[in-house]
């Protein structure tokens, strides 16, 4: 599915509008003359890091040039990030697929609406209050939020423009709120700033409980400063969201007219991409023989040569 060759800048057609290729390039530094040249030096250079079996296809590199405004240093930063993390944590990554956290989007803990707010970002609604501590656990969410993300910054409006994250805690409860720990916490946090390759545009947070102080305080140590200038805690109003998004595209318990639960088409495109995700895990970091330089299993030490070190082994 993913082809792997070098010669694979042929099979990429460029799907932005006008309007978005302009935004691209005042706001991403993306040139259409120079964007297949760009792939190529990333693509060249991230051959030569040792271990490393990489998806080489354009719509993939591409996405990666766009979150960090096509600086090849910080691309390159990134995408050894993506593949590291996946060998840090194979209790989170090992097969991972939509199907195997389908209870997740069953339980309506994510929803990705169809319309997208004012400045084009895709809105994503979290809502952690509908998760079953009982039922199963938090690494499962993980899960399902990496999956989600991940799926969605496949479109390329969405690369350019960004996403816009919703967490609606009108009933988050305390025995939610304690799974919560700290290493989840980097992880989740982590994986949105240094692993994929998005930009995350806004972060509101309503209907927040009195005791999410302590929950945020855990987030909060964790967020870039740029990040937690776009986090805002909104209590029970709405005016923040529907200034840019339009209440009738919001679900009623935002305000808006829409039935929660009402956008399923995202989830179901996901829930139907297994065999997508299954080809995508083949690809990633691998164990080194020392003397020989043949690769040996799928799994390796966080100090390995080529890997970048950001992540530590969390007890998650």
């Amino acid at each position: 599915m993913f082809k792997s060759g070098k010669k694979v800048e042929d099979s990429y057609t460029c799907t932005l509008s006008p309007q978005l290729q302009e935004k691209a390039t005042k706001e991403l530094n993306e040139d259409p003359k120079t964007r297949l040249l760009e792939v190529k030096n990333l693509r060249t250079r991230l051959e030569k890091v040792p271990g490393l079996q990489l998806r080489t296809d354009v719509q993939f590199l591409l996405r990666f040039l766009r979150a960090r405004k096509f600086d090849q240093e910080r691309t390159f930063q990134l995408v050894k990030n993506y593949y590291d993390i996946r060998l840090q944590f194979p209790d989170i990554f090992s097969d991972l697929k939509p199907t195997r956290v389908r209870h997740v989007f069953d339980d309506g803990v994510f929803e990705v609406l169809k319309h997208r707010d004012k400045d084009g970002c895709r809105i994503v609604i979290f809502r952690p209050d509908n998760w079953n501590p009982d039922h199963y656990s938090q690494m499962d969410v993980l899960k399902a939020n990496y999956l989600l993300f991940t799926k969605i910054l496949e479109d390329e409006d969405t690369q350019v423009s960004g996403v816009r994250l919703i967490g609606n805690l009108a009933t988050y409860s305390l025995k939610q709120a304690v799974q919560f720990t700290p290493s989840q916490g980097k992880f989740f946090i982590s994986t949105i700033q240094d692993v994929l390759p998005m930009r995350l545009k806004k972060f509101d947070i309503v209907h927040e409980p009195g005791f999410f102080d302590v929950v945020f305080a855990i987030m909060k140590s964790f967020l870039k400063p740029k990040f937690l200038e776009r986090t805002a805690l909104n209590g029970d109003k709405f005016d923040n969201l529907h200034a840019s998004i339009e209440p009738g595209f919001l679900p009623t318990d935002l305000g808006g007219k829409l039935k929660p639960h009402s956008c399923k088409e995202f989830v179901e495109s996901l829930l139907a991409s297994d065999a997508q995700f299954e080809e995508d895990n083949k690809f990633g970091f691998v164990k080194m023989n020392v003397n020989s330089g043949t690769s040996v299993s799928k799994s390796g030490d966080a100090d390995m040569q080529g890997l970048g070190g950001t992540f530590k082994k969390l007890d998650i």
